[in-house]
């Protein structure tokens, strides 16, 4: 719902926990670290997997002369005015 409500196709969330209690405290971060070193072999393979994955199927929804842009609902909402 974070992502979606920022319009972020690619995000990263960290997570603090308080008396049991989870609180998101870095969700804005759409070009999160992905480096080989920073989050190890599998999850690198997993992340790439994914992303092109997801690469592939935004490029084959896009529709020319359209906005193919991703807006969160935050964005549209604020824009609408709401």
């Amino acid at each position: 719902k974070l992502c979606k409500g920022l319009g972020y196709d690619f995000n990263t969330v960290e997570f603090a926990v308080r008396d049991g209690i989870p609180y998101a405290i870095d969700f804005g971060n759409p070009a999160p670290d992905a480096e080989l070193t920073s989050v190890g072999a599998e999850n690198f393979e997993w992340v790439v997997e994914e992303a092109a994955k997801m690469a592939i199927a935004v490029a084959k929804k896009q529709k020319a002369g359209k906005m193919n842009l991703t807006w969160g609902t935050f964005i549209k909402a604020a824009a609408a005015g709401k």
